[in-house]
């Protein structure tokens, strides 16, 4: 004689999934298609890139980013994090800065992790400008090395004008671009943007870019 029994919801819903549930996982959390939920967007190729023209908090008019893009130069690159001129300038009025390794003021690359674009820092140092000037650019040659400017700014250890021994800044360039027309104007740029915002004895006197570092002869580059 035949019992007529029924099982439980529960048990017929746990009984149906244990062929399966090594496959399926049997509702763990898949959508109704049966199709994995996504576990976060890749990062693209183009991820925290910006416009040339907005790297290194503005010192890159449109000039020179026309300059960079050409003939085959990236239009935008990837700011690696730094101080900003604010925090440099505070940084460099430390005594210890006097003996410190230059502070960054400006560095991009190709890409996140990429490749070195460009590069600015600055580092006090006991040289002077010379014949008695109170800014000097000087062109050099290569890309570790592709520029420098010292820009005198007598200051003393607790900020006091007039109180310090003769110093000056000096300001230095890597370019992987290459800007070469344009060293000399972000160099002054920068320097002009830190020494307002230190307690300089003198402002600097700084030249016309355009006279201290003319446009290079064509194939000269």
């Amino acid at each position: 004689m035949l019992r007529n029994f029924r099982l439980p919801l529960g048990r017929l819903v746990a009984l149906a999934c244990t062929p399966v549930i090594a496959v399926t996982g049997c509702g763990g959390g898949d959508d109704e298609s049966g199709s994995p939920k996504p576990t976060g967007a890749k990062p693209t190729a183009g991820a925290g890139l910006i416009p040339v023209a907005q790297a290194c908090g503005g010192l890159f008019d449109e000039a020179i980013a026309k300059e960079t893009r050409e003939p085959n130069g990236p239009s935008k690159v990837h700011p690696v994090k730094a101080k900003n001129t604010g925090q440099v300038a505070k940084a460099l009025q430390e005594e210890s800065a006097r003996r410190s390794t230059p502070e960054d003021l400006c560095t991009f690359t190709d890409k996140a992790d990429g490749k070195e674009l460009l590069a600015i820092t600055v580092a006090w140092t006991p040289h002077s400008p010379p014949s008695g000037r109170s800014a000097h650019y000087t062109a050099t040659v290569g890309p570790e090395d592709a520029g420098r400017l010292l820009a005198a700014c007598d200051v003393g250890s607790d900020g006091a004008k007039g109180s310090g021994e003769s110093r000056s800044l000096e300001f230095a360039m890597r370019d992987y671009f290459t800007v070469s027309d344009s060293h000399a104007k972000l160099l002054i740029a920068s320097a002009k943007q830190i020494t307002s915002k230190l307690d300089c004895r003198e402002d600097p006197e700084y030249p016309d870019p355009k006279v201290v570092a003319p446009p290079p002869k064509r194939g000269l580059r």
